[in-house]
Formats: C-alpha cells, structure tokens, sequence
C-alpha cells in the first residue's frame, strides 16, 4: 500500500493504512516542516533497501517489501516501500530518523509538494529574524 503524505499546520504528516501498518509498527509519522530538509526521486533506492521477503518472483510472496524503522548504511531510517520505483526519500533533521523513504501514489507531485512547504516554511522563519 502506498503511503500518504500530507502537509497539515506547518508539519509534514505521513500515514500508513492497511497492512503496512503493521509492517511498520506506525499508523502516522509527524515531523514539523523546520526539520525536513527536503523530499527527492531517488533512483537508486532499489539497489540500496533492506527488502524482506523473497522479491517479486516468489510464487507464495508476490511482492518484496522494506518496512518500519531500521539502520541501513549506518543512518536511522523508516521505510515504507513495496515497489521502489514508486517512493520518495524525505530527508529529516533533529529527528530520531535520518530519512523517510515512502512508497507513495504519485511520487512527483510529492516532492513537489514537500518541497514547495518547506521552502515556504523556512522563509517564514527568515523574514522574523531579517526584519530584527
């Protein structure tokens, strides 16, 4: 199932529905915008994911899947991903993980969107201090 990513009140909010709820131990994940660096496509994420299961070809698990938090590489990291030319990598800070990577419906408009708030979100917090 595909993740949902929302931005609501100057955070970012992520919710798992169905199964990936428990694959992940999480129904939501809430960040505030100031600790997203940013959200990119990554098409390497295939090549580096910590997949369970035995992949696409197994007759009795039809899908490999790379859930729930997890170090991966050393960085603390959640994942949510079934088919990873579907996801998107959000890139947190001061936050207990490192990165989100997402499966997730339409992966452009998702970057977009994410990005788009976050740079808003932080010229909020600029003009303040400018204007001092």
């Amino acid at each position: 199932m595909k993740a949902n990513v929302q931005i609501e009140r100057g955070r970012l909010v992520v919710t798992m529905h169905g199964f990936d709820v428990v694959w992940t131990f999480r129904r939501r994940i809430a960040v505030p915008l100031e600790h997203v660096s940013g959200a990119r496509l990554d098409a390497h994420v295939a090549s580096h994911g910590p997949w369970l299961g035995a992949g696409r070809t197994d007759a009795l698990l039809d899908y490999a899947v790379a859930a729930g938090p997890m170090v991966v590489h050393g960085r603390h990291e959640f994942w949510d991903v079934h088919d990873p030319e579907r996801c998107v990598t959000i890139d947190l800070k001061d936050e207990p993980f490192e990165r989100l990577v997402l499966e997730v419906g339409d992966p452009a408009a998702v970057v977009d969107a994410v990005n788009a708030a976050v740079r808003a979100a932080h010229a909020a917090t600029a003009a303040p201090q400018a204007a001092a």
